[in-house]
């Protein structure tokens, strides 16, 4: 199995992650440090699922499987791709709105600023008229022909013309201070109106600069919506042509389906056989006073055979390719190639061989337990670090992880057999 194809999936996740990298909005440098890890966090979800599910192609060839992890890496991008548009249409909605409710204070503000205008200049007009009907009074008295002189008004003529004059010149006096009046009534109207013209005028100036920036955050979302949804059309554009090609190659290597399931008895029969000689000789050896058998398995003293995280467990799956119903008969450890193997128990070293499928694989012996031959084989090594019939101890290097076989990327796929049979490892683990 080539380095190529382990190595593919993280480039191409990386480079997705990056077409996609510009639906992210980068406001300041304690959100672009936010979206960074974000898409660092992305990146390793998706790698991780990548690589869960190129474990589940054992068995299948380089270039069925290169298509099918396109196709899944494809359809793994599309869930983030689609929320990353409904963001920026969320985005969009609410510049937006925001767009059209300045635009409505605006149209309010600039609406006011008329009606003020007009008051301004209709106030200003009555404060003249006023203004120049007074000064024309006093005009006019300047000149002797205005308001009467109040010595005037007792001096000569009945006592009738005396009372008239008087009520005349009271009414005179009445109607100019009620003129003032209202003259300084409507200069404070118009000093109010003029001031509020003025705040209003540098209302709408603050307006328009926050509609210009709605305006620009409105079309930025525009954009940013735009290039989601062609993001999206271009992943299921991706994902239909993948899907095609895939659809293809299945029927191009048909042959690879019966292939599997014929590799799968084989090393059944073969770890069986395996087990029923290693059953013998210990009951000989037993019998005979020979030396006893190795450790025998307990709930104690069992470990893991590399420090990685277990997935693809034990247990009848369904092939992501064939669609065929299959036992896994053993769980599988991501790990690097050439990270060291240990033996998850003391035991013996039993069988070193190569094969298509399960590629370079040690199975060592740990003895009997209830009636039971127990023995672990760990399968697609790298290489050998133990020989056949040497003694090991629990967490010594018997092999390291490697590709080979019907592997699609480095990683250890490990078993546990009770007489040739298949048992699920985490009754030991």
């Amino acid at each position: 199995m080539s380095y190529r194809l382990l190595r593919r999936p993280l480039s191409i996740a990386a480079t997705a992650v990056l077409v996609l990298s510009p639906l992210l909005a980068v406001p300041s440098p304690a959100l672009a440090d936010g979206d960074k890890e974000d898409k660092i966090a992305e990146r390793e979800t998706v790698q991780q699922q990548l690589e869960d599910i190129r474990l589940e192609l054992d068995g299948v060839n380089d270039d069925l499987a290169d298509t099918y992890m396109a196709l899944a890496e494809t359809e793994l991008l599309i869930p983030d791709a689609q929320q990353a548009l409904d963001d920026a249409r969320e985005e969009l909605a609410e510049a937006e709105d925001e767009d059209r409710k300045v635009g409505e204070r605006l149209s309010a503000a600039e609406d006011e600023e008329k009606e003020l205008e007009t008051e301004v200049a209709t106030g200003q007009d009555e404060v003249d008229r006023t203004d120049g009907e007074m000064a024309q009074v006093a005009l006019s008295a300047y000149k002797g022909d205005g308001m009467p002189n109040p010595a005037t008004v007792f001096v000569g003529g009945s006592p009738q013309d005396t009372v008239d004059r008087t009520m005349n010149y009271r009414l005179t006096m009445a109607s100019q201070g009620s003129k003032l009046d209202t003259l300084r009534a409507d200069q404070a109207i118009n000093e109010n109106s003029a001031d509020r013209l003025t705040a209003v005028r540098e209302e709408i100036d603050d307006l328009k600069a926050e509609a210009e920036e709605t305006l620009a955050r409105k079309t930025e979302a525009e954009e940013e919506a735009e290039t989601a949804k062609q993001e999206l059309d271009a992943l299921y554009t991706r994902q239909q042509e993948q899907r095609d090609e895939l659809e293809g190659k299945k029927e191009q290597y048909e042959g690879d389906q019966a292939n599997l399931e014929s590799r799968s008895s084989t090393l059944d029969d073969e770890i069986s056989e395996l087990a029923r000689k290693e059953r013998e000789r210990a009951e000989q050896e037993a019998s005979s006073g020979g030396p006893a058998p190795a450790v025998a398995p307990s709930g104690n003293g069992w470990t893991r055979p590399v420090n990685a995280r277990l997935n693809s467990n034990f247990g009848w799956r369904v092939h992501p390719i064939y669609r065929t119903r299959r036992l896994h008969a053993g769980v599988d450890f991501p790990a690097a190639c050439g990270v060291p193997v240990g033996a998850t128990q003391s035991g013996r070293v039993i069988q070193r061989t190569s094969n298509s499928a399960a590629g370079n694989k040690i199975v060592l012996s740990h003895g009997m337990h209830n009636g039971k031959l127990i023995t672990s084989s760990y399968h697609h090594l790298q290489g050998f670090a133990a020989p056949v019939g040497a003694s090991v101890s629990a967490g010594q290097t018997v092999g390291y992880v490697g590709s080979t076989g019907g592997s699609t990327g480095c990683h250890l796929h490990f078993e546990i057999h009770e007489d040739g049979n298949a048992v699920n490892p985490a009754k030991y683990l």
